[in-house]
């Protein structure tokens, strides 16, 4: 969550939407999340470029209000709510980057669309963890 903050704050931006959360997952390193991209064979590079598009869009980097607080959109708390919930019924302590990436799914956002491009979907990646 803390990368996908700065990524919102370096482009200027006053808001942490589900797109800027997608971005975190890939970037990080030896995350659970780029290696089942990598079991799915998905192509990254071209993932994360469309990723990065979508951020820099006008609709996707637009600054909601002017303000030095950072505020999750809609779609973005959803997602964590179900992050939670799939950390609760997994039987884990703590929300996961595994979590978030499945909540991801859970939730009607860019982020999920952008996914949807590449043919990854929830049933595809509970089969590649």
């Amino acid at each position: 969550m803390r990368r996908a903050h700065e990524l919102a704050i370096e482009r200027g931006q006053n808001h942490v939407n589900p797109v800027h959360l997608l971005c975190a997952l890939i970037l990080q390193e030896e995350s659970m999340v780029a290696s089942i991209l990598d079991k799915l064979e998905a192509d990254t590079m071209m993932l994360m470029d469309i990723i990065l598009e979508n951020i820099e869009a006008p609709d996707g980097g637009s600054v909601l209000a002017p303000s030095y607080q950072i505020y999750l959109t809609p779609e973005l708390a959803a997602i964590l709510e179900h992050a939670g919930k799939e950390a609760a019924a997994l039987k884990d302590e703590f929300i996961s980057t595994e979590h978030l990436f499945l909540g991801v799914f859970d939730v009607q956002s860019p982020a999920k669309d952008i996914l949807a491009r590449f043919k990854i979907d929830r049933e595809i990646v509970i089969n590649a963890l």
